[in-house]
């Protein structure tokens, strides 16, 4: 059950993220295009970890980001799973996630480090004391 709220949670901080402060650095499509596993996440509202992810822990979650400007998301657990399509574009190093299903809430992404091996996506927003929050997502490179 912990698996779906954190799910849940995710959706909800790709669909209610705010921007923050953009630096100057570019992001390399080229490292970016390819299929990412999560592999752990972080709450920054509850200071909680969660690095049970992966098939060895029965919860996947990956991203593809393909070179045309098309994404796709995979969720599976045991006896689920779900798929969503986006679109996406790059400016600096926000990443603006259009889902086609839902394209009047697109979602906005910090990519805070990308490396031929590693991403790590973090998502701000206003939490229950009305703090600003940051959660992030570590990604590995599968393909």
């Amino acid at each position: 059950m912990k698996r779906l709220f954190t799910l849940l949670l995710f959706a909800a901080a790709l669909t209610w993220s705010g921007c923050s402060k953009d630096d100057d650095d570019t992001v390399d499509l080229a490292r970016l295009v390819g299929t990412w596993e999560l592999t752990k996440d972080y709450d920054g509202e509850y200071n909680d970890w969660d690095e049970e992810w992966g098939a060895e822990f029965g919860y996947i979650f990956t991203i593809e980001f393909r070179a045309d400007g098309t994404a796709k998301t995979h969720y599976e657990v045991t006896d689920y799973s779900s798929d969503r399509e986006y679109t996406y574009t790059i400016e600096s190093k926000m990443l603006t996630m259009t889902d086609l299903k839902d394209p009047d809430y697109p979602k906005i992404i910090r990519i805070e480090k990308l490396t031929s091996s590693e991403l790590v996506l973090a998502y701000d927003y206003e939490g229950e004391d009305g703090k600003t929050c940051t959660d992030k997502e570590y990604y590995k490179r599968i393909n």
